[in-house]
């Protein structure tokens, strides 16, 4: 049997807006479980812009009026703006009762974010967010495994984020650069999804027990007007970064284990990478989006000793996601950063179809900002700062 398709605008035609589109165009790979999909809007000020989006994806229609798309008869809207917009469009999405997928983070402050939360929560629509890294199916194995306690009780955890997106002075002094803005440099932009990935294999951070945020570049050319992404500014006016390039955490998690967390925006020489390692009492194991098609895990004990070691495993279709979003359904063909955008969307459609929520809610997104917020705390005070709940 044939279900009705699911009619989907997206509301913002920058990087993120791309692949959400993307993962929108590839959805219908799902087996098992048919995902039916109609691409309707692409929304975004940039009217050229949207057009291109909407042509390379396979959209119906491109708009500069972001509300038209709201009030338009599609049933699922991602939004996917700069940070300091998602408190101001949001709302709207979540009062039309349309369903809603929103990119992270959904707001600049814990406070943004706890709001949005309350709202979305009143809603019988669906509302998710897109924490990517947690569909690679390499990540998601290696969170099964502490799951089912193959690792013991985690005790050390350690993660990093590096990205060189940031790294040449020149570049443009966009809306990432600025604190208000954004709500945090590298510590909430990339930050966001390497807090939420520690959390998602380790359990819930408590406390961020110290924090230390830098800045490196310190002023960067005024963007040329219309221009996305990372690009360079030829512009000879300059303005102030305001908020950090580097950030240091250490972490306590409510299960008891302690941690630390690297990040940077200028780390030369490494375009995309997100780690996670975990150890525990009877197991370790760790993770590189890097190599995003394998993972490594050691389980004390589960050979002989002169043959045990750390195992290198490529994914394949025992993992979680593997099989909906694999070109070939075979283990070592590998996966991507791409293939994760294609499997939250599908877990978003499935979620619309089935009308449960996503297991990324808003809550989620909150979980991580607050503690984003207890960051900057700890930065300013110098003191360890709890991280409130968000449930």
């Amino acid at each position: 049997m044939t279900t009705a398709p699911i009619r989907v605008g997206v509301i913002g035609a920058g990087m993120a807006g791309q692949a959400h589109a993307f993962g929108y165009r590839n959805a219908m790979m799902s087996v098992g479980s048919e995902i039916n999909v109609d691409l309707v809007t692409i929304a975004d000020p940039n009217l050229a812009l949207a057009e291109s989006v909407a042509r390379r994806y396979g959209f119906r229609n491109a708009t500069a009026d972001v509300d038209a798309l709201i009030d338009s008869d599609v049933d699922a809207i991602s939004v996917a703006l700069p940070n300091f917009l998602h408190a101001e469009i949001l709302p709207k999405v979540i009062a039309s009762g349309k369903h809603l997928f929103a990119e992270k983070p959904i707001g600049c402050t814990p406070g943004e974010s706890a709001s949005l939360q309350a709202l979305a929560e009143q809603s019988p629509a669906v509302t998710g967010v897109g924490f990517s890294f947690r569909r690679l199916p390499g990540l998601a194995a290696l969170a099964q495994a502490v799951g089912e306690g193959r690792l013991g009780e985690i005790h050390t955890v350690r993660g990093s984020y590096y990205a060189d997106y940031a790294a040449d002075p020149a570049g443009a002094l966009s809306w990432r650069y600025s604190q208000e803005q954004s709500g945090g440099g590298a510590l909430l932009d990339i930050g966001a999804h390497a807090i939420d990935a520690l959390q998602f294999v380790a359990g819930p951070i408590g406390e961020v027990l110290s924090a230390t945020l830098r800045t490196v570049i310190a002023e960067r050319p005024i963007p040329v007007q219309g221009a996305i992404g990372h690009g360079a500014s030829t512009s000879t006016e300059t303005g102030p970064v305001t908020n950090d390039d580097t950030a240091l955490l250490n972490v306590g998690f409510t299960g008891g284990a302690v941690g630390q967390i690297a990040l940077s925006r200028i780390a030369t020489g490494t375009p995309n990478a997100l780690t996670v390692e975990v150890i525990g009492t009877r197991g370790s194991g760790s993770f590189n989006s890097i190599s995003s098609g394998e993972f490594h895990l050691f389980e004390d004990g589960a050979v002989d000793a002169a043959y045990n070691g750390p195992r290198r495993i490529f994914t394949g279709p025992a993992h979680p996601y593997f099989t909906d979003v694999a070109a070939m359904p075979g283990a070592g063909v590998g996966t991507g950063y791409a293939e994760a955008f294609t499997a939250e969307i599908q877990e978003f459609l499935r979620s619309v179809s089935s009308g449960r929520q996503m297991d990324t809610d808003f809550a989620t997104a909150t979980e991580m900002m607050n503690v984003v917020g207890a960051a900057l705390e700890s930065s300013r005070l110098g003191t360890g700062v709890a991280v409130a709940p968000a449930r």
